[in-house]
């Protein structure tokens, strides 16, 4: 509707149908929340512990790149990411980490994608994403410039 129309009120019968599509959804978004809560635990149960440290982390890369205020980019391949949720995921965990200060942008083909971050210049990149993925990975290249990780999604792992 455009300012200055009006509009003919509402029947008792439209409020009611209102009323019950209102509930109808009202239901599912509890039924939604429910079953996140349900995949967030089995979540949980299935992540490789991380209580025990890597073999052989990487040293923290030396970047030289960093400008005046105190932050640098730094490009970030993630790989595997066969489904696009994958991807959100990284980079919602990426988001939230103190060190990261913005995602310049994103790029995604075939199953990997690459993040390019502004960080700060002493974050430990490193250290951060072992705390905030929901998934253990692997180091595979370390440079002043750019680093890749391969994820180690649970339904990868050899029994």
């Amino acid at each position: 509707m455009c300012a200055g129309e009006s509009s003919a009120p509402l029947t008792a019968e439209q409020i009611e149908q209102l009323r019950s599509a209102v509930a109808d959804v009202s239901r599912e978004v509890r039924q939604l929340s429910t079953r996140v809560g349900e995949l967030a635990d089995v979540l949980k149960s299935v992540e490789p512990d991380r209580s025990t440290p890597a073999d052989d982390p990487p040293p923290k890369a030396k970047r030289q790149n960093a400008n005046s205020a105190g932050h640098e980019e730094i490009a970030l391949i993630v790989r595997p990411l066969p489904e696009l949720a994958m991807a959100a995921v990284a980079e919602t965990a990426l988001r939230g980490m103190p060190g990261v200060k913005q995602v310049v942008s994103i790029v995604r083909a075939d199953d990997q994608a690459r993040f390019e971050l502004e960080v700060s210049t002493d974050a430990d990149l490193i250290a951060e994403m072992r705390t905030a993925l929901p998934v253990a990975f692997e180091v595979t290249e370390s440079g002043s410039d750019e680093i890749s990780v391969d994820l180690k999604w649970a339904w990868g792992a050899e029994t």
